[in-house]
Order: C-alpha cells, then structure tokens, then sequence
C-alpha cells in the first residue's frame, strides 16, 4: 500500500496523477487556500489531529471511500507538521500514511505538492534540474497559511519535515520563521559542491544532466545554516546511502548548536523500498520520540 519504490530520485520528476485521495484511508482533511507570492496555486492539505480507525474501519474506507464532514476534534490547539516531498512523486505517496499516524498521535499534518507536482499550478520544468529557487516560495506560502489557522494550530509547536530535495528545503524553509521549533530530515545533503560528485556515482549521471539554479540562496544551504540553527534537528540517514552519505549528516551534526540526534539506520539505503522508511512503524516511533522529547 505504501509503495515507495518510485521515490527514489534526485532530480525532478513531477507526477501530476494523485494514487489516491485521503478519503481512502478514512482520514479528514480540508484544503488550504495556498497562493504564492509569484501567484502559483499549491495544492495542500490540512489532516486535524483525530483518532486512529479500527482495522474493520480503515477496510470499509479503503474499499468504498466517502469524504468525512470536516470537523476539528480538539478543542486546544495542537502540534502541527508540515511534510514537504522530495523530488518525484506527489503527496499520495507516503505522505497520507504519515498523516495517518501523526494525526492518531495528537499532531495536526500539512501536506502540499510542489507547482508542477500533483494538482499544483501548472510549472514547466527541466527534469535535469537537481531544485528550483522557485520551490522555496512553495514552501514559504505554505507556511504563512499555516500560521493563519490559529483555531488548530499551536503556532508555537510547527515541525518540519521532509526528506531528499525536501530536507535541504525544509531546512532552508524553517530557518525564517521562530514558530518552526523542529526539523526532521532523512537524507540531507550538505551542499551542491560535495552532493554533486556523488550523485554522479551513485547514478553514472553527467555533470551536464545535474543542473543546480545559478540563484538558489547559498546561505541557505544545509552547511551554512547548520552552524546557527537553533532547531531541535533529527537528522535520519540509510547505512547504505550513496546519495547523501553518512558523513554528509555527520558533518552537519557536528556544526548543529541546538538539541539534535542522529539516527543511522542499519541496511537502509538513500529512499525507495529499502530507504529509512523501509520498516514504518519503527521510524514512526523514533520521530515521535524525538517530538516528544523536543516539544
């Protein structure tokens, strides 16, 4: 059901066909009215914190899904996590089955799909491109939509949270705002100069096919934030990754000041079916430890 096997990337592959909607597996949700400052539409979705389905519950929505009337459960303000994707796939990925356990534990969760990405505006891009700037803006008008649902959302508890391409930009995302308290990256890199070489031998890829936007913000690259990020940080890396290897991560977490940990994970690889998130329920249970311990 999770289906990761085609997540594996690191160039950009949009896929505009959603594999399912969250409706499937019995969640409730609404959408967010996200606009971005260049004037691009990003298709988001808001989960409420609410309680887990029962095996028999979550086979009935599977088989005959019908949108639940969108109710907000909690009457205090909860936690929230805004998941950001990585460079292929949209958010019917394993974003919904994130939401699913993070919504069951208490946290509100965010998804959204970069533009071009799922039912985001349209946005041409060439798929030699490792990032856009333009992602970055994404981001930012996700997070100032957030921020406004001040009913549900504890705007002083926002985690962020994404792997690959979308680590570094979550990373980069978090860094303007005082409200994101928490970041969780699986396979951060810590730059495009030392990234790139290794792209290059993990792929057989062509320096001319890796293409890096001559304006993305250095600064907010991961090693030049690391040395003043004041975010609790879980950094999650494969043993096996030849993408963004172990010592990428542990570069970043010798420079990080603030609260962090470092998980490596035993066998796994960059992403895919033998990535981090190979065994589901226990990363889900490592990353709510670290919520729990940090917020």
């Amino acid at each position: 059901m999770i289906g990761l096997g085609s997540l594996q990337s690191f160039a950009i592959k949009p896929n505009r066909v959603y594999r399912f909607y969250p409706e499937k597996l019995g969640l409730i949700y609404r959408d967010l009215d996200v606009t971005t400052s260049d004037g691009l539409k990003i298709k988001t979705w808001f989960f409420p914190a609410q309680p887990a389905l029962s095996e028999k519950e979550l086979s009935d929505y599977w088989q005959n899904p019908i949108k639940k009337p969108y109710i907000n459960i909690y009457a205090k303000n909860r936690p929230t996590i805004i998941i950001a994707n990585g460079d292929a796939g949209n958010m019917s990925f394993q974003q919904l089955h994130h939401a699913q356990f993070f919504t069951s534990k208490g946290y509100n969760v965010v998804t959204f799909d970069w533009r071009g990405f799922g039912e985001s505006s349209e946005w041409e891009m060439n798929n030699d491109y490792i990032v856009y700037s333009e992602l970055l803006l994404d981001y930012d008008a996700v997070i100032k939509e957030v921020l406004k649902q001040n009913e549900e959302v504890d705007t002083t508890k926002i985690i962020v949270y994404g792997w690959s391409t979308g680590a570094y930009l979550s990373m980069a995302a978090a860094s303007k705002y005082d409200n994101i308290k928490a970041f969780v990256s699986i396979g951060l890199i810590t730059s495009f100069d030392e990234a790139i070489p290794e792209i290059i031998k993990a792929k057989n890829a062509k320096l001319e096919n890796l293409i890096v936007p001559d304006d993305y913000p250095k600064e907010l690259l991961p090693i030049n934030l690391a040395p003043n990020y004041n975010k609790c940080t879980f950094l999650i890396v494969g043993e096996k990754d030849n993408r963004s290897p172990i010592w990428m991560s542990e570069k970043i977490y010798s420079l990080l000041p603030s609260k962090k940990e470092l998980w490596i994970v035993e066998g796994a690889e960059h992403g895919g079916q033998e990535g981090p998130l190979r065994d589901f329920n226990l990363f889900h249970q490592r990353v709510l430890a670290f919520l729990e311990k940090n917020l």
